[in-house]
């Protein structure tokens, strides 16, 4: 059966548009597995019950517990690594205090319809994003002792991940997901009280005509898991996603949110293992105040690397002297050019002043964290920010790390 989602005689909207779901016209061949609640799969194991974001929730009938089933588009699941990569940590060290924190591989098989052939991976159920938590807040942060926790725990989940040779590759506030507490002793019904009834809208044509076997009947809207990040009760997290994971050959670019880019990947550098111990720097401020480290109101890689100058200072001088865009934002000193016209103010906001401006030190008498905190954090964040990618900490390094320690 071809692979190739495109289409020469296909229309280029087929479906009317629905906010919220997948996109439809990713059903064809080589393309999305048509999923209907009640389907089920591998021999009738897993029964689908509900929908978490774009995996499903599915009832194991066989271990009777709940998991999340992953099903990849057939054009990429011949090539898929996140299987094997997955396998691959299963088999790491069952004592390292990060390995509860890290989504577990219960099965995979392959199942075929419509469109093609589709790798399935099935692992445990996770509920909201840290990112949608924190986002569904009204101050957009977590009560300080949760977001130490949470801080805490992906440190400690990455530092397992790198153990056994593996490099996420995608790490953010997204991919680190709340896990939920007791699920496997919901009935279905619980799950509908808990999340709400799955919502399902008819799928139509553009042009009016009948469905065929590619495209599901009906769109099923994801459950309503999203706590408030001022709500959150139970902050177990478990690190997912490892669709753009690499153990032995990385890629040349990666696919995570721009303002996370590590400066390596911008000119274009071999990418390992520090990459991560970035963009775990950048998620721990994240998840410690209320907004984002890097910050742009479009941003393009010109304005994350003048972003990362003004926190952090000039480039080493292989990349200062490559980046051609830099004369538009500073001279030659590392300092802003006054006549720098974009949307980014051209004001200097080194490392610790964003720290008192994350939200937890509106004034020192009522800060969150105490100046011993405060230090340590800011000596933490320094060693995983670091442009050198050798010169960075490890994630071992930073899970017994002084503010990990103590805090």
């Amino acid at each position: 059966m071809p692979t190739d989602i495109s289409s020469t005689d296909r229309p280029q909207h087929v479906y009317h548009w629905l906010d919220d779901v997948e996109d439809l016209e990713g059903y064809l061949t080589g393309g999305y597995h048509p999923t209907h609640l009640g389907d089920e799969l591998s021999q009738a194991r897993y029964r689908i019950v509900h929908k978490l974001g774009f995996v499903w929730l599915a009832r194991d009938q066989r271990e009777n517990r709940y998991v999340a089933l992953k099903i990849i588009a057939a054009h990429a699941s011949a090539a898929s690594s996140e299987g094997y990569t997955l396998r691959h940590l299963r088999g790491g060290d069952p004592d390292h205090p990060g390995r509860s924190y890290v989504q577990t591989l219960f099965d995979e098989f392959f199942t075929n319809g419509p469109n093609g052939r589709h790798l399935c991976l099935v692992s445990e159920p996770a509920g909201c994003s840290v990112a949608q938590s924190k986002e569904a807040s009204a101050k957009w942060m977590f009560p300080i002792n949760i977001a130490r926790a949470v801080a805490a725990q992906t440190t400690m989940g990455l530092a397992y991940i790198h153990s056994c040779g593996v490099a996420h590759g995608d790490l953010h506030a997204n991919n680190t997901l709340f896990q939920i507490p007791n699920v496997n002793s919901w009935t279905v019904d619980e799950v509908y009280k808990k999340f709400g009834e799955p919502v399902q809208v008819l799928n139509r044509r553009l042009d009016n005509g009948t469905l065929g076997p590619e495209v599901p009947s009906h769109s099923i809207f994801p459950a309503d898991m999203v706590v408030p990040a001022d709500q959150v009760k139970d902050n177990e997290i478990k690190i997912s996603d490892f669709g753009e994971a690499f153990l032995t050959n990385p890629p040349k670019s990666l696919h995570t949110p721009m303002l996370l880019l590590p400066p390596g990947t911008l000119f274009l550098e071999k990418l390992g293992p520090p990459a991560d111990i970035w963009t775990l720097g950048c998620t721990l401020f994240e998840i410690l105040g209320e907004r984002a480290l890097f910050e742009a109101f479009v941003p393009n890689e010109d304005d994350l690397i003048a972003e990362m100058v003004s926190t952090l200072g000039k480039l080493p001088s292989r990349w200062w002297d490559r980046w051609q865009k830099r004369p538009d934002y500073f001279l030659e000193d590392g300092s802003w050019n006054l006549k720098f016209k974009g949307c980014m103010s051209p004001v200097t906001r080194p490392l610790r002043e964003r720290l008192w401006d994350m939200g937890r030190c509106q004034i020192p008498e009522q800060c969150d964290f105490s100046p011993e905190e405060f230090a340590s954090l800011e000596n933490l964040l320094v060693k995983m920010l670091m442009y050198e990618p050798c010169d960075r900490m490890t994630a071992d390094e930073a899970m017994r790390s002084d503010y990990m320690l103590r805090w």
